[in-house]
């Protein structure tokens, strides 16, 4: 997966209302529902779809719920780890980040019924975790931000009061870092900087959900869900450039020492989609599930801040900041899902599952030309993938425990990625389940995922790539689920 730490050509800091750009990065986050529901299926890979039968049959095969013939209450806590190693310009920095979240809470609900099966299922899953970070420090002999955020605008070409309030305006301007010749702004700072920035995400999505199973057949189950969702993201980036080698030590306006570039963005979302499932089920030996997950319209209002600081060796220091807000719609594409659970022995499972999703089919929904121009981009750019996943399941009768493992593989949904597989994701998890008493059950799952990715933190033209990172990802989970069946 490749993020843009900056990705704007130009600011305008003078206007209070200045609408941020969404792009294609965007779209892709909030497709991506990456948090499996419940640790019986985390740890088998979060292999579901022909095996789940409890309460997180909701989130993932509602059909599933029809083979729950008891009262279940579950509850479940996760914790999510994110390990950067990133590497810039010879240099490599390790940074890493925790969250602790709540990860299902509800309730299953089975009707009596004179024949077959008929069960409901309410309640809380989260289905999506944002928390990221990354660092790198560096020296850049070859080329400065500055540059791209310096205004291509035809001074002469505009009235003396025009000039003024340009100018009065001009982010790069203002701050010194760009002055004006021949009638156009230029650059002041353009190569030569040590380059540093701390780049952290955070929040996630809710899925706030009610479905159904029912038996049609003696063998054969279908179930529904409607599944609102809410959630919110969060952006903090730090990045400073400064002359550590005392490169730019003339007269003003070239006695440059540092410029600090501070943005901020929080998003809240609410969303709403529909879950279809069936299930085949041949004596308790034999699982064949299908899924059908409906786009996701999400509505998102977000708020950014957006500060520049400068200072120089003389001693002037300049400041400009501003903020807004703005609202956007993102549609995600199908998901369509398959699975098989089958139960070789009195004491073996196994089970799995694929994913197939077309991301080029995500989009914007406003009326609005960059948006528009987006979704061409989405188009290009994504291609579809079909993300695997298998787990086992060993009971240990004489211990009352089950011992449960599983792989997970999840192929980059860029194009230009399809012939690297170093930007997959490849994760492996494991744990346990045991019996409290005949009704209560405590599962735990831990996973272990890795793959890499890669950061250009701005462009230049003719220089689509003058900063960027190479980034090793590391990501654990552990989540514990409680269970009570009456």
């Amino acid at each position: 997966m490749k993020k843009n730490i900056l990705a704007l050509a130009a600011l305008s800091f003078g206007m209070a209302n200045a609408l941020r750009a969404q792009f294609a990065e965007d779209a892709l986050r909030f497709s991506t529902f990456n948090q499996g529901i419940g640790a019986r299926s985390q740890a088998m890979g979060n292999v579901a779809v022909g095996f789940a039968d409890d309460y997180s049959a909701l989130f993932t095969n509602p059909a599933g719920l029809a083979l729950q013939r008891n009262f279940e209450f579950s509850v479940g806590l996760a914790r999510n780890g994110y390990q950067n190693n990133a590497s810039f310009l010879g240099n490599e920095m390790v940074d890493n980040t925790n969250a602790f979240n709540l990860n299902n809470l509800g309730l299953v609900y089975p009707l009596p019924v004179t024949r077959g099966s008929l069960t409901f299922a309410f309640g809380f899953g989260r289905v999506a975790n944002y928390s990221s970070i990354a660092t790198f420090d560096g020296f850049n002999p070859s080329s400065s931000i500055a540059p791209s955020f310096v205004s291509s605008v035809d001074l002469w070409a505009k009235t003396p009061s025009e000039r003024r309030e340009i100018m009065n305006n001009d982010f790069a301007y203002g701050l010194g870092l760009a002055d004006t010749s021949n009638g156009y702004f230029y650059p002041v700072v353009t190569d030569s900087v040590n380059q540093r920035a701390t780049v952290q995400e955070g929040g996630g999505i809710n899925s706030w959900s009610v479905g159904a199973g029912m038996d049609v057949g003696r063998e054969l189950s279908l179930g529904a869900s409607v599944n609102f969702l809410s959630g919110s993201y969060s952006y903090d980036r730090e990045y400073v450039e400064s002359d550590t080698r005392n490169v730019y030590h003339y007269a003003a306006p070239f006695d440059f020492d540092r410029f600090t570039y501070v943005s901020t963005i929080k998003s809240q979302m609410s969303g709403f989609n529909m879950l279809f499932g069936l299930m085949y089920h041949k004596q308790g030996k034999l699982r064949i599930g299908a899924s059908v997950r409906t786009p996701t319209r999400f509505d998102i209002e977000e708020s950014f801040t957006d500060e520049g600081r400068t200072q120089f060796d003389n001693g002037d220091k300049y400041n400009i900041s501003s903020d807004g807000r703005t609202k956007y719609k993102v549609t995600t594409p199908f998901v369509f899902g398959g699975g098989m659970m089958f139960q070789v022995t009195d004491w073996l499972v196994l089970a799995g599952d694929a994913e197939y999703t077309d991301w080029s089919q995500m989009e914007f929904n406003d009326d609005n030309a960059d948006l528009a121009s987006e979704n061409r981009v989405i188009r290009n750019i994504y291609r579809e993938t079909t993300n695997l996943r298998g787990g086992a399941e060993v009971t240990l009768w004489e211990l009352g425990l089950k011992l449960r493992g599983g792989i997970l593989w999840n192929p980059s949904p860029y194009k230009a990625d399809a012939n690297n597989p170093d930007f997959n994701q490849l994760g492996f998890t494991g744990g346990i389940g045991f019996m409290i008493d005949e009704q209560t059950s405590l599962n735990i799952a831990a996973a272990l995922g890795q793959w890499k990715t890669f950061r250009n933190n701005y462009y230049l033209a003719g220089s689509p790539a003058a900063s960027a990172t190479s980034e090793k990802i590391s990501g654990n989970s552990v989540n514990v689920t409680f269970s009570f069946k009456f």
